[in-house]
């Protein structure tokens, strides 16, 4: 299946191929990492998430990242933490 992911920060002349990572076979005793936008409860949505999936599949909340605004990136800081201490990332918005 072909699917098209428009990216409105490059140019639609330019496309580039991706792939999606593979998903775990399971989602049990997982490390999950949270970045939170700043949005009103967005913080409380994505902990909520996180201690229903600890409750369900043993996972434990590792690193929280506070977005300057829901515009602003996630830093390569931030990036580089999640990739030493998380093996999956959810990000949320509130509202």
């Amino acid at each position: 299946m072909t699917r098209r992911v428009f990216n409105p920060t490059v140019s639609p002349a330019a496309p580039a191929a991706f792939s999606y990572t593979p998903r775990p076979k399971s989602l049990r005793g997982l490390r999950i990492g949270l970045v939170e936008n700043t949005k009103f409860n967005s913080e409380v949505i994505l902990r909520k998430i996180a201690e229903r999936l600890a409750a369900r599949y043993q996972i434990s909340m590792t690193y929280l990242d506070h977005k300057k605004s829901s515009g602003h990136s996630v830093t390569p800081e931030a990036i580089a933490l999640f990739q030493q201490k998380a093996d999956f990332v959810l990000a949320g918005v509130g509202d």
